[in-house]
């Protein structure tokens, strides 16, 4: 019942929108599905980090962290607001290799993901309210570890599929080129709004 409980509370936290929500879904609509899985995987990676850090204590993690905690969280914001400024002046503009820059940029991505997961407030906080009163930390062993793990990449893995469908339904409803511009400056309007947002939380 603790895990039902668990996957629920997680589930209706980590659907809403927010930085990370926006920003997945700004990559699906510029890039599709795919290009949005190496974001995906640092949020999941910054995710499980939490976990485990309200499993071990939270104020370890913030200790260990220290300077390089607000360091994250605006070398994030920063790469969102330039990647999304970026992306408005060339909506529209065929780009030579635009298919290439996923795949070249898969790492930064995994770490924006794991930036804005790990300096997210609003996630610290959820740990520390729903962990100690649904699932007794202390006496956590590996396999309840291990299930609240899965419950944690099933539950993102299926929200980044909805979101990256949604995505890739109103890119096949705007195929005109004026259509896709909008889209593109949308997406990048969204980049830049992400990155303010985690810059002022």
């Amino acid at each position: 019942m603790q895990y039902v409980i668990f996957l629920l509370a997680f589930a209706a936290s980590a659907a809403l929108p927010g930085p990370e929500i926006a920003a997945l879904l700004s990559r699906s609509l510029s890039g599709g599905l795919r290009s949005s899985l190496p974001l995906a995987g640092g949020i999941i990676i910054g995710k499980l980090i939490m976990l485990s850090a309200a499993v071990i204590g939270l104020s370890a993690l913030l200790a260990i962290l220290g300077p390089a905690f607000v360091t994250l969280k605006y070398a994030g914001a920063a790469y969102l607001i330039w990647l999304g400024a970026k992306k408005w002046r060339k909506a529209g503009k065929a780009l030579a290799g635009a298919t290439e820059t996923p795949a070249a940029s898969a790492g930064v991505e995994i770490g924006l993901g794991l930036a804005m997961t790990i300096t997210n407030p609003l996630a610290i906080a959820f740990y520390m309210a729903l962990l100690p009163g649904v699932i007794n930390v202390a006496g956590v062993t590996l396999s309840s570890y291990l299930i609240l793990c899965a419950i944690i990449i099933g539950v993102m893995l299926a929200i980044v599929v909805a979101y990256g469908l949604l995505a890739e339904l109103a890119r096949k409803l705007f195929r005109s080129s004026r259509a896709k511009t909008s889209l593109e400056r949308a997406s990048g309007g969204m980049m830049v709004g992400v990155g303010i947002m985690l810059a002022t939380r």
